[in-house]
């Protein structure tokens, strides 16, 4: 039975916080997805840790509202780079002014704290570039190409204060070309990503995966798909 809560929700837009540093095209593909239509979702807000970052241009250019906390901007320290508990407290500030119903981070690259985690009223999903359990942590594309492995691709997980270390939810895969740079096999894996987190975001969305409850309620189940759910797609 799906949690009643979920499936109250899944009947208007999940409202959803993204938590990006970088580029932002997987925030471009939600917002697409949101605009036309596709996903049941309304992103209430993008908070970023990197003022420069174009995930704020497009959020902007979308109407999204954005929090950018990148800098000190008062007291003595002006200018100097926000430490990740001054972070931590003005972004869980914002999200409780955004209520969402869930928070993605998606190319965000600071690890935030447990208290940070544990506080949040609403449920947080990492998007990684890797099939996790395997290679946590960073340049997980060089890492990949220097192994024997034949696969690769990306993971959606819950958050949690262990490093990349919490339910996957959903995995993209593809087949490793070993004459390949490491920056074409990211171009590949990135392709997977723009499918696997709108997917994941429309079961979490619809109540088929319930975040809430989802270790006892899904794992152990004897008639659902064990986690994580895979998609396999390659080119």
């Amino acid at each position: 039975m799906l949690n009643m809560s979920l499936s109250i929700l899944s009947s208007k837009p999940l409202k959803i916080a993204i938590l990006a540093s970088g580029s932002g095209s997987n925030l471009q593909v939600l917002i697409d997805a949101m605009q036309s239509g596709e996903l049941p979702i309304e992103i209430v807000g993008v908070i970023s840790n990197v003022k420069e970052a174009y995930a704020v241009t497009r959020a902007e250019q979308a109407g999204i509202e954005t929090a950018v906390f990148s800098h000190i901007t008062e007291g003595d320290n002006v200018g100097k780079r926000m430490g990740i508990k001054t972070f931590e407290r003005h972004a869980s500030a914002k999200l409780k002014q955004w209520q969402p119903d869930l928070v993605v981070l998606a190319g965000f690259m600071r690890v935030l704290s447990d208290e940070f985690i544990s506080s949040s009223s609403a449920p947080m999903i990492n998007l990684h570039p890797s099939l996790l359990p395997n290679y946590k942590g960073l340049d997980t594309h060089q890492r990949v190409l220097e192994s024997s492995d034949i696969h690769h691709g990306c993971s959606v997980h819950v958050v949690t204060a262990e490093l990349d270390a919490g339910q996957v939810l959903t995995q993209a895969m593809l087949t490793v070309n070993r004459d390949e740079s490491s920056e074409i096999l990211k171009a590949r894996v990135q392709k997977l990503e723009h499918k696997i987190l709108p997917w994941t975001i429309l079961l979490i969305a619809k109540g088929v995966l319930d975040l809430q409850s989802i270790n006892d309620q899904i794992q152990d189940a004897n008639h659902l798909p064990s986690l994580p759910l895979k998609l396999w797609l390659d080119d």
